[in-house]
């Protein structure tokens, strides 16, 4: 297998068609099918039509079989086009040509699964904007319009900080209860935007190298403690206390503003009902 049979090149088409060539093979995905043709099975790569925007790939054989391939960026279809080109084979002219059509085989698609998140957002960014139309077309008054609008801030900025200050007691509090200390010592020392970092070199309980990079610490050796359930919440000697005070500290200052949030919201909506 040569290097020219395979390249890192993808061309993007219309509704989410592409072409790529791996190992000697062009795989053509569109309309939900898999085309793999096998680079025997292609006579030449045409570019043409409006700037050279789309691609023709012409298959061997007596009749004239072509698929074609639409992209936005005329420079990506000819960087394409020129990849597929070395990947062809020399052919000899008065040796008869294969039926191209023949070689190419056909699988339908996986569908990928739908983004439940997204569809999530999509549904609440089209509620929130219909109960805002709603609350201004029945005239609600300016009251449950302002909470209204100050509802997402209020809630938004109440659910970050709750799930920070929530994960980091929770993590904190494994630390204390169920952490390991075992002894590190450091392997090098640099700087990140401005800030010295230390990395250090210690084996788990299950015998495992491990390697920890951290703000803190300096020293040739320094206690490790970690998480067994979670080898990757590690950190530099013992203390959880702060961490603890901290994220209490949010959950109590943030919590009221998630609550008033949802208060702005309930007070909007009722203003409909009633």
């Amino acid at each position: 297998m040569t290097s020219t049979e395979t390249s890192s090149l993808i061309l993007h088409g219309r509704r989410r068609a592409f072409l790529r060539l791996r190992d000697g093979v062009l795989l053509l995905a569109e309309d939900g099918v898999e085309r793999r043709i096998p680079v025997a099975a292609i006579e030449r790569i045409d570019v043409y039509g409006p700037r050279g925007r789309w691609l023709a790939v012409v298959l061997t054989g007596d009749e004239a079989v072509a698929y074609h391939l639409r992209c936005r960026s005329a420079h990506a279809v000819d960087e394409f086009a020129q990849a597929v080109r070395r990947a062809l084979p020399v052919r000899d002219a008065d040796k008869p040509r294969l039926d191209g059509a023949g070689l190419v085989t056909e699988a339908p698609l996986e569908r990928a699964r739908p983004n439940r998140v997204r569809q999530l957002w999509w549904g609440l960014g089209g509620a929130y904007a219909l109960v805002f139309v709603l609350l201004v077309v029945t005239r609600a008054g300016v009251v449950p319009v302002l909470l209204w609008a100050a509802a997402p801030e209020a809630i938004g900025g109440g659910v970050f900080g709750v799930h920070i200050g929530w994960k980091m007691v929770r993590e904190a509090w494994a630390m204390r209860t169920r952490g390991i200390t075992v002894e590190g010592r450091l392997q090098q020392s640099h700087r990140h935007n401005g800030d010295k970092r230390y990395t250090y070199a210690y084996i788990d309980n299950q015998g495992e190298p491990r390697e920890l990079t951290s703000p803190d610490g300096g020293a040739e050796r320094a206690e490790i403690t970690y998480n067994p359930a979670d080898p990757e919440n590690a950190q530099v000697g013992r203390g959880t206390t702060g961490w603890l005070v901290f994220g209490a500290a949010l959950l109590l200052l943030l919590s009221p503003l998630l609550l008033a949030g949802v208060w702005f919201a309930v007070v909007a909506v009722a203003a409909l009902v009633v």
